[in-house]
């Protein structure tokens, strides 16, 4: 038997014992087997590439950047690209994720996580129109895809256009009604804009969706503050304060409420409660309006 068929003998048994662990989650020992695959052969670039994979998802970002070096030094291909981008990512390198999205997408242009991933990192770079631009072709290729629309409108907040948030929300809600999420970023939008009652409906949609939905329990207070509907108020900011485990806002906030519609006592209680928590603001309250 020649050396090169005990080689390529021990190398597969490695390579598939290696590929099965990581399958089942026991990214360690794959690494380990991988690791003797890549001792027995420098430059075998599937055992690399996996290797690289195993140290990704056990968050060893640096040694899985190295392996995919590698595989890219001997093997410049579109997926060694993709999970690099990925790799730098997590590292925070979002230049980097772009331009190995980019190297992805001049291999094969029709390699579409590509163009989601760097849509991604274009926004969290901050790179907006350039991430709208991505969004926008990865909607005519999937024009009933709800998280594209969604993630446009993240950009189109960022970039404080609100009314084409809105629109983008919207259809996201077309395409995914049971988005707790996208009803409340809608009805957060709504509230900027000051249209009230749309931001109070879409609150209330989002919390018919989550019943733990905190924050819009307590916007959809203040707006009931703002309305002088106290008692809803009220009513919103207590599902706060058994929601929230430090929720100082939602008693200071409570105790206005209740002073506001002529409950003294009880909203003193509530304002000593938040200033007990430590808010500043409410303890200046409790010393002005409060102590005799």
């Amino acid at each position: 038997i020649s050396l090169h068929f005990l080689f390529s003998q021990n190398a597969d048994s490695l390579s598939g014992s290696a590929f099965r662990k990581m399958q089942s989650g026991d990214y360690k020992g794959s690494i380990e087997d991988f690791s003797k695959v890549i001792k027995l052969k420098h430059d075998y670039t599937y055992a690399l590439f996996n290797r690289a994979i195993s140290y990704d998802k056990m968050g060893k970002y640096n040694k899985a950047l190295a392996d995919f070096n590698k595989v890219i030094a001997i093997q410049p291909a579109a997926d060694a690209y993709f999970n690099r981008g990925q790799v730098s990512e997590h590292l925070g390198k979002f230049e980097e994720a772009i331009s190995d999205y980019s190297k992805t997408l001049d291999i094969n242009p029709f390699f579409t996580p590509a163009l989601l991933y760097r849509a991604e990192a274009y926004l969290k770079f901050c790179k907006y129109d350039l991430a709208i631009s991505d969004y926008k072709k990865l909607i005519t290729l999937f024009p009933k895809y709800a998280r594209l629309y969604f993630n446009i409108a993240l950009v189109y907040d960022e970039m404080q256009e609100l009314d084409d948030a809105i629109h983008a929300y919207s259809k996201s809600i077309l395409y995914d009604s049971a988005n707790a999420k996208g009803f409340y970023n809608r009805g957060y939008d709504y509230d900027e804009l000051n249209k009230n009652e749309l931001a109070i409906k879409d609150y209330t949609k989002a919390i018919s969706l989550d019943t733990s939905y905190d924050d819009a329990y307590f916007n959809r207070a203040i707006i009931y503050d703002k309305l002088g509907k106290y008692d809803e108020a009220i009513a919103d900011y207590t599902k706060v304060i058994a929601l929230e485990p430090y929720p100082s806002d939602a008693y200071f906030n409570r105790g206005l409420s209740k002073a506001s519609n002529g409950r003294h006592s009880e909203s003193c209680a509530d304002i000593k409660k938040s200033a007990e928590y430590g808010n500043k603001e409410a303890l200046k309250y409790y010393r002005e309006n409060c102590i005799k």
